[in-house]
């Protein structure tokens, strides 16, 4: 973190009447309103941090890729989500971390979650856009590692559309008019043409998929799901087709990687960013005390599910049969480490990550931060001033 950066952003740089300025360029920038709290700073990074945070990402993830860690992994894909033609690496994969402190005083991140799945890919490019110009801070990096403006777009617009035609492919999702994240659906298409579908209004003939483009139904060729399973198992959605036909079409995202990178993958990697992490179904006795830890679901979305301070009769109604679908995670203790008029916050920072099939390592490409008081840092948890959404500044 850059301490004394944030500081002087906050008494120097920030005025109501920037702020407000600020939420009214970004809500233009992404063409549709934006539905969650933004916060009032951006999250200020030094190197050293940054490149904890880089090289623990890539670490990971290349880690998840491993033979006798898919081997475990694949287990968790249900029958009926289980695509054909799943590919050898994760196209998009994104890892939450906690910023903590070590036994020397120094910034730690601590893996909270991790996902085989897109993110806020052209939402937090107008963040950091409409941040750096309002304030005055283009001498700030808003991306990880080498990239830039050009090569961020280049990457992503190669990543979702490939050699087709835009109107071929498409962000799938389910209801997108319903979803908080339309600003990202907005820019994303801002930036390479794609537009979205909504996955109950896809036609299916034979092995192929049709949507509608200007009155006229056009084949799919390459697909960037962004539809979750929990949520059109939950909504009871019609899907037009079965996840598991061999269908003639590419994904910019293979939804399988959704399963094979996850919570639970915790347990099953050594690395200094991940805490220590049981099977639910692994445990033979229940701890006599559980305040070191947090119970877990491990594919609930937006921390739904989470129990913070877990008792035994959480565990307890669990059903044996279910328990492999449960983590015990050792507690994060986040670092009180951005200041605020308000106290002092904690911080989550999303590294998010593409793979190209011709890279041999995984790409950090964008990043996000989610800030707090509260226990948990999802935007929805955090409606208070100086908490919610934000993004990075890498100095």
């Amino acid at each position: 973190m850059i301490p004394n950066m944030q500081s002087y952003f906050n008494s120097e740089l920030f005025s109501d009447a920037k702020h407000a300025d600020f939420l009214t360029q970004l809500n233009i920038a992404c063409g549709v309103p934006i539905e969650f709290r933004v916060a009032e700073m951006p999250i200020f990074i030094g190197k050293d941090l940054q490149f904890k945070l880089e090289q623990s990402a890539i670490d990971i993830i290349k880690a998840c890729i491993d033979p006798k860690h898919l081997a475990i992994a694949k287990a968790a894909i249900p029958d009926a989500f289980n695509v054909p033609n799943q590919s050898k690496k994760p196209l998009f994969s994104v890892i939450d971390f906690a910023i903590t402190h070590d036994n020397n005083g120094e910034f730690q991140p601590k893996v909270v979650e991790l996902q085989g799945f897109p993110s806020l890919f052209g939402y937090q490019l107008r963040f950091i856009e409409c941040i750096r110009k309002v304030y005055g801070l283009e001498q700030y990096s808003g991306f990880p590692g080498l990239i830039n403006t050009e090569s961020y777009i280049t990457i992503l617009r190669e990543s979702l559309i490939g050699s087709h035609d835009p109107d071929e492919t498409c962000l799938l999702e389910y209801r997108p008019d319903q979803q908080k994240t339309r600003p990202d659906f907005s820019v994303i298409e801002q930036l390479t043409g794609m537009k979205t579908t909504d996955i109950e209004s896809v036609k299916k003939e034979d092995n192929a998929l049709y949507h509608k483009r200007n009155g006229k139904w056009v084949r799919i060729r390459r697909i960037f799901n962004r539809a979750i399973a929990d949520e059109l198992i939950e909504k009871s959605a019609k899907v037009p087709f079965d996840w598991r036909d061999n269908l003639n079409i590419e994904w910019a995202g293979h939804p399988n990687w959704y399963f094979l990178i996850s919570k639970q993958s915790l347990p099953l990697i050594k690395h200094d960013a991940i805490p220590k992490s049981i099977f639910l179904s692994d445990l033979q006795d229940i701890p006599q005390s559980l305040e070191p830890f947090v119970l877990k679901p491990l594919f609930a979305f937006a921390g739904k599910g989470v129990i913070m301070d877990p008792k035994p009769s959480d565990i307890e109604s669990i059903p044996m049969d279910e328990r492999s679908g449960y983590i015990l995670q050792e507690k994060i203790k986040y670092a009180d480490c951005v200041e605020t008029p308000y106290g002092a916050n904690k911080v989550e920072i999303r590294i998010m990550l593409i793979w190209p099939e011709h890279e041999e390592s995984p790409i950090p490409v964008m990043s996000l931060a989610r800030t707090g008081r509260g226990p948990m840092m999802g935007v929805r948890y955090n409606n208070m001033p100086w908490t919610g959404s934000s993004g990075c500044l890498f100095g």
